[in-house]
């Protein structure tokens, strides 16, 4: 990636590059050696304004991929930027033809952005994603953890609440060692997380 780019993009700072980006569109499609555009690099500082007018200028990146199978939208949510995540979602809902649903795309971990919000803590971030796309189940990544049972094991209680609330049909499969959600938070003596976890299962059953 050009070196004026990738500082652009790191301080925020589109005014030195808008005039190449209008120009040469292909310009902004430059990578890191981690594979970043310069999506990646301003979700991953935080500057929700670059990347608003960078998706203005190119919305087909919005779904572009790192190295590790990254959008700009797992960036962002690991880091907990909120606006960021919030202008990359408007663009979803400006654009429909987008082939893959953002929220549903995965990393190579098997990650949705949802899994990075809740590994972080990042309870704000968890509100929109989970409103964005209350419809999706949020299947296990490739260690079998769901966005529930990493919500459930850590104890972030309110996640779990968002989830257990606004997701239509949460995941409650089995995770890592065939261990439900409730299990994870039994072992880490969550006694909140146990409780509302135990009090929704017995809800299921009657």
């Amino acid at each position: 990636m050009d070196p004026i780019l990738f500082s652009a993009a790191m301080r925020g700072n589109i005014r030195d590059v808008y005039y190449n980006l209008i120009r040469d569109e292909e310009y902004g499609y430059q990578v890191t050696p981690k594979g970043n555009t310069v999506l990646h690099v301003a979700a991953l500082y935080g500057h929700s304004h670059f990347v608003a007018e960078v998706l203005k200028i190119s919305p087909a990146m919005l779904c572009c991929q790192n190295k590790k199978n990254e959008t700009a939208l797992h960036i962002a949510a690991n880091e907990g930027h909120t606006e960021v995540v919030r202008v990359l979602l408007a663009c979803v809902e400006d654009h429909h033809n987008t082939s893959d649903k953002l929220t549903r795309m995965t990393d190579a971990s098997g990650d949705t952005a949802l899994h990075k919000a809740v590994r972080s803590q990042h309870l704000d971030v968890v509100k929109l994603l989970v409103k964005e796309d209350s419809e999706f189940e949020f299947p296990p990544n490739h260690a079998q953890e769901t966005p529930l049972y990493l919500a459930a094991e850590s104890g972030f209680h309110d996640a779990l609440i968002i989830i257990l609330e606004s997701c239509n049909n949460p995941t409650y499969a089995a995770g890592p060692s065939n261990r439900t959600p409730l299990h994870a938070a039994v072992i880490q003596e969550h006694k909140g997380t146990i409780f509302l976890l135990f009090s929704v299962s017995i809800s299921n059953l009657s």
